[in-house]
């Protein structure tokens, strides 16, 4: 009994490893025209989240469903724009980190504080995708921007820990971003934004009762 508790166990834990490693190489794949990024991302996202709920652990398909419904425009710069202000950000940072003078060492403090709102930013941005996919660009900026300012003390270091680890993987062995890495960044930035969005819908919700 207990050893077949067991293989049932192990089959689970095999399969949820599978799972992410086609999930990561899928979105890996899609990915790689860059323009599709946004959406491969964001596609990806929203499976985590079924995957997590529904418990559907048909990824591949899920994925391919998601990536077909959120394949726009308004994706494409709903979640490109964040992530190429990342992505700027970050070249920002390695290029006054060279400098030694004082101007350089403003520079750093000003676009490192930059580009912590930015990626606590990008959790918000691609929950509230996955959670309403029909929002206009204007308006996922301008609440994603808001949360990651109101939250920053708590969420701006819980997601500048995962992007440093990722990123410094990465660079140490790019071979490595195919057993997970992207995946875990992407599920990691979901799970410190969703306390956020929890605390914002609620106010929503009180603020629409007193006024009612």
């Amino acid at each position: 009994m207990n050893s077949r508790i067991f293989g049932t166990r192990l089959m689970a834990v095999l399969t949820a490893v599978f799972n992410a490693l086609a999930l990561n190489l899928a979105m890996i794949v899609a990915s790689l025209p860059l323009i599709t990024a946004p959406v491969a991302v964001s596609a990806a996202s929203a499976t985590l989240d079924h995957w997590r709920q529904d418990g559907e652990d048909r990824v591949i398909r899920e994925f391919i469903s998601e990536f077909r419904d959120l394949w726009s425009a308004r994706t494409v710069l709903g979640a490109g724009v964040p992530m190429m202000a990342a992505v700027l950000g970050l070249a920002e940072v390695r290029h006054f980190a060279r400098e030694a003078t004082f101007s350089g060492r403003a520079g750093l403090c000003l676009s490192g504080g930059a580009l912590l709102i930015i990626v606590t930013a990008l959790g918000y941005v691609f929950q509230v995708i996955a959670d309403r996919p029909g929002v206009s660009p204007v308006d996922l900026w301008s609440l994603a921007a808001r949360l990651a300012v109101r939250n920053l003390a708590v969420a701006g270091p819980l997601s500048a820990v995962p992007v440093a680890g990722v990123t410094l993987l990465a660079a140490r062995d790019p071979a490595l971003l195919l057993l997970g890495l992207p995946l875990f960044l992407l599920q990691a930035l979901k799970v410190i934004a969703r306390p956020g969005l929890r605390r914002a819908a609620t106010g929503s919700n009180s603020a629409a009762r007193t006024a009612g």
